[in-house]
């Protein structure tokens, strides 16, 4: 299959490869122009000049991008996404934005006589890397048939969850629970920590215990040893995804007092200059700088 990809990031360009390597004709586009010519030859990838034209030839055009504006951006305007479509031709986008900005490119795509697929992820920079993203895909039937084949390149499970915007919806679900871990975890290492126990054997006992989901697991170094490893989710991204899991809850009338408290913390630790940090920097903000 013909694939463009746009959006090589920490995340885009370990799931871009993985297209590549799944046999896929691939080419890239990404706002620096020298990233995607790098990325392209060590994929074996093509660069094209705009989306519009990496949209014109390709069968599948898969977005990951960084929030609402950047998506926006991608899919609008003369040289966008949308100026490349023609009939038969899907587009995906996995980035975590709002459900009404993923409702409305699936329109707009739509109009331009494509057909629109919402597949954000759950998983790390690990498991994109590993192929093990869990992909959740919404939209047109047809359309996430045809996509299957990709996003099958870039993880599994592969889970088909409704129509437009039901993808978008439960990956904000599911960053709202990440969130509340990150702030439980937290808690709860400083209270051991406050009342004599060490570090590293308080996270043992977390990791080992009834409340050890995966990313309590994989994030362990990050907790532990703050600031040796790479950043893979930084403050001020988990504070533009809470507004939109709180903007979502306002819609919908639904409760979500955790987050709200989550949220306060979390701008707090970008008050404090560290919004480039890792979210598990929370943790080093609380205990005073340590």
């Amino acid at each position: 299959m013909r694939v463009g990809f746009v959006g090589l990031g920490r995340m885009g360009s370990l799931m871009a490869a993985n297209i590549a390597k799944a046999g896929h004709d691939l080419a890239v586009w990404n706002r620096t122009a020298a990233k995607a010519e790098a990325l392209a030859a060590e994929m074996g990838a093509t660069v094209a000049e705009t989306p519009a034209a990496l949209t014109a030839t390709s069968d599948v055009v898969v977005t990951m991008l960084a929030d609402d504006a950047a998506v926006e951006e991608v899919y609008g305007g003369d040289d966008g996404i949308i100026a490349g479509l023609a009939p038969g031709k899907v587009s995906v986008d996995m980035s975590t934005v709002a459900v009404a900005t993923s409702l409305d490119i699936a329109e707009r795509v739509g109009a331009a006589g494509g057909a629109h697929v919402d597949a954000p992820v759950s998983g790390s920079t690990a498991a994109a890397e590993a192929r093990t993203l869990m992909i959740m895909a919404a939209g047109d039937a047809a359309a996430v048939r045809t996509a299957t084949p990709v996003l099958e390149a870039m993880g599994s499970p592969v889970l088909v969850v409704g129509e437009s915007g039901a993808g978008a919806t439960l990956k904000l679900a599911i960053n709202s629970m990440i969130y509340a871990i990150n702030q439980a975890v937290t808690e709860a290492l400083l209270l051991a920590e406050n009342s004599g126990v060490e570090r590293a054997l308080a996270y043992q006992a977390f990791v080992n215990s009834a409340a050890a989901a995966p990313v309590v697991k994989y994030r362990e170094k990050v907790f532990v040893e703050p600031g040796t490893t790479p950043v893979s989710f930084t403050v001020d991204l988990a504070l533009k995804d809470m507004a939109l899991i709180l903007g979502q809850a306002a819609a919908t009338g639904t409760a979500m007092p955790a987050q709200q408290a989550c949220q306060s913390v979390m701008q707090s630790v970008s008050d404090g200059g560290m919004g480039g940090e890792d979210m598990g920097m929370t943790a080093v903000y609380m205990r005073g700088g340590r």
